[in-house]
């Protein structure tokens, strides 16, 4: 005898397929490839800016890759928790506490995205720059660190998912 598995965040006539589940994890494969030098770029400024904010180049440096990184980190996020996670919730192919672990790596992400927003690097004065250098730095270090987790960890549990 089987037991059926209750669905945990979202109904079944919510869930995303597997053809939708398949084609976001290969768009957000193809991102975290993209964002490696501008992360580089984004920490290297951000430290830099954290103890001398008054460096202009680095201040140009850091505005480039904040508007660079914003939207597709929103946009990275959103895929994540709204569409990839309950998915994976629902058909049970990961581990509450990596789903968890995972979700609380995305609140760290978002408090230091809002450190940023609004943050102009090239306009606002040395002490706010100071703040949102070391932010952007960390935010930076921190999204390396979660794209790597994700590679060996979380696109290999979905692919398992995806072609069983």
């Amino acid at each position: 005898m089987t037991t059926a598995k209750k669905p945990l965040a979202i109904g079944a006539e919510k869930a995303p397929g597997t053809g939708q589940i398949r084609k976001l994890t290969e768009e957000l494969d193809r991102e975290q490839y993209r964002l490696g030098m501008r992360l580089l770029d984004a920490a290297v400024a951000g430290a830099i800016l954290g103890f001398k904010p008054s460096d202009r180049e680095m201040r140009a440096q850091a505005q480039r890759c904040w508007e660079t990184l914003k939207p597709r980190l929103n946009q990275h996020l959103l895929s994540e928790d709204e569409t990839v996670l309950p998915w994976a919730e629902l058909a049970g192919g990961l581990a509450p506490e990596v789903i968890e672990r995972i979700k609380q790596s995305h609140l760290e992400m978002r408090s230091l995205i809002a450190k940023l927003n609004g943050v102009s690097f090239e306009k606002d004065a040395d002490k706010v720059v100071a703040v949102a250098g070391k932010a952007l730095c960390v935010l930076a270090v921190k999204l390396d660190d979660l794209i790597d987790s994700e590679e060996m960890r979380l696109f290999p549990a979905l692919r398992r998912m995806l072609f069983a």
